[in-house]
């Protein structure tokens, strides 16, 4: 393992083994990460026995999902699914490259549109679908609100409302977003979210719900991973430039 990565390895391992983890999360666009990170990721992970699932840039980007046959990803997210024919399109893009093959398939909802369209989105996403994330800080963020946060009384019935129609799909619920220490403290006040919602996550960790719950520092272990994660990739990307860095200082004295 190069540098950093050892440390990235133990965080996993712990988070497996005090915490149940479901899974790690990568993506490509919000995150920064390049192929070669997430092929180093998928390394961790797999020799730790661990899920890797990968959000990809919209409902059809061919080539993230060209790019997870490569990596050898436990999973597809498609982002911001607003119709059902968003939903199509997610899946057509994904039928292009894996044909028959199953994966675990996730599908975003996180705006007022989506909220909206939810009866028709289920309706078509059932037996295609595995799972629904539920978005919080997007979602919160749609209706233009500044008193309407991730954690405010009116996201949490969305999501009662939402985890009540996506059970009766028999698909499960996962919830995102800002999760924080209060945040768990909104599911341990709140019987009828713990028995809808089967994990939450935070940007890179999938924990079961049942053990965030009685394990605030989860949440902690997570945030520690990413920080992890992040110098690892920095400390690889600066070792790669320092051929580059030093052709730049030979140029800039011939000028």
């Amino acid at each position: 393992m190069y540098g950093l990565e050892k440390n990235v390895f133990e965080q996993i391992l712990k988070l497996r083994d005090e915490y149940g983890i479901c899974g790690l999360k990568a993506e490509f666009e919000a995150e920064g990460s390049s192929f070669r990170d997430l092929m180093r990721l998928r390394r961790l992970t797999h020799r730790a026995d661990v899920k890797l699932y990968l959000k990809i840039g919209g409902v059809e980007s061919v080539r993230d999902i060209k790019d997870s046959v490569e990596i050898g990803v436990d999973g597809l997210i498609a982002p911001m699914v607003e119709s059902k024919f968003g939903v199509h399109k997610f899946q057509q893009a994904f039928q292009r490259v894996y044909g028959d093959h199953k994966l675990h398939l996730s599908i975003n909802i996180e705006t007022k549109n989506a909220v909206d369209q939810i009866d028709e989105i289920l309706d078509f996403a059932k037996d295609k679908i595995d799972n629904i994330t539920i978005g919080r800080t997007d979602l919160s963020g749609s209706y233009f609100d500044e008193n309407i946060y991730p954690d405010h009384d009116t996201i949490t019935h969305i999501i009662e409302k939402l985890g009540e129609k996506i059970n009766k799909k028999n698909l499960t619920v996962t919830v995102g977003g800002n999760i924080s220490v209060k945040s768990l403290e909104v599911f341990r006040k709140n019987k009828k979210l713990q028995e809808m919602v089967k994990r939450v996550e935070t940007r890179k960790v999938m924990f079961p719900l049942e053990v965030v719950l009685h394990q605030s520092k989860a949440i902690h272990e997570a945030l520690k991973f990413e920080e992890l994660y992040i110098l690892s990739k920095n400390e690889i990307h600066n070792k790669f430039m320092e051929a580059e860095t030093a052709r730049l200082t030979q140029l800039q004295r011939r000028l």
